[in-house]
Formats: C-alpha cells, structure tokens, sequence
C-alpha cells in the first residue's frame, strides 16, 4: 500500500507547503535510484549467467583442442617412425580435433560480447538527461523562492 506523499501530510502538521514537496522530490529521488539500483543487479545477475556459459564453452572447447593435439602428436610420431597408414588415421582425426576447435573457438572468441549492463546505463543516462533538462528549464522565478525557503523567508 502506497503511503500519501510527505506534501499532504506536513501540510496538515502546520508545517510549508513548499517545503513538503521539496522532501517529496527528495523522497521520489530516493525511490528511483533504489529502482536503478535494483534493476543494474538484476541485469548483473543475467550478466554473469551469460559469462559463466562462456567460459564453460570456453573451456570445453579448450579440451577438445588440447585432445586433437594429442593425438596429432602421436599421429605424427607414428607416421614418422613406421611409414605405416594407421598413423595417418591417428593424424586425420587429431587434425580434424584441431581444425575444429580452432574454428569454434575463432567463432566465439570474435563475437561481440553484449556490454554489460547496458540497460541499467542507458536508463541512468535518459533519468540524468530528464533532471537536467528540467534543471535548465526551472524559470528564475522558482530559483528566488527556493533560495528564500532555504534562508527561512517564506511568505
């Protein structure tokens, strides 16, 4: 259940109008960088799930890389020792393991990674560019009444 805003209650405590909405501004402030906040962990949380794959898929392919060389190594030596055709069987497969890997991970490695949290920044970036706007847009007339509340000269 949402609470009245802080204006309608100090309002009725005797206390200024104006300054009520200032802590409600304040209050509202408050309230939307808690939603950036808990919106940049829940795309963090997404973040370091897609991360973790990679690294697993990473490493498997590491694995294959490295089984593909073992045996084009002793494909290898075989051949060279025997002259015989089983070794060149050992050294197609070690060097299909090879090719393979090879590809897959040039093919992932050179993919673009998604920025990491790259909706939270673009949403802080549009909530920083409203409260500029309207900074600039303020008529001077609001900057005189919000430096005599802040000197106590309210009327």
């Amino acid at each position: 259940m949402r609470q009245p805003p802080i204006a309608a209650t100090s309002a009725r405590n005797g206390e200024s109008p104006l300054l009520a909405l200032v802590k409600d501004v304040i209050d509202g402030l408050g309230t939307l960088l808690a939603g950036h906040v808990r919106l940049a962990r829940v795309e963090l949380a997404g973040d370091v799930a897609r991360a973790s794959r990679r690294v697993a898929l990473v490493s498997l392919l590491v694995a294959v890389a490295l089984l593909g060389y073992a045996l084009a190594c002793i494909a290898a030596a075989l051949a060279l020792g025997r002259w015989m055709p089983a070794p060149l069987a050992f050294l197609a497969v070690g060097g299909a393991h090879v090719v393979g890997a090879g590809v897959a991970l040039w093919w992932l490695l050179t993919r673009a990674a998604a920025p990491l949290l790259g909706e939270s920044a673009a949403e802080l970036d549009r909530t920083v560019s409203t409260l500029k706007a309207s900074a600039r847009a303020a008529p001077p007339e609001s900057e005189r009444r919000f430096d005599r509340l802040a000197s106590h000269e309210v009327a």
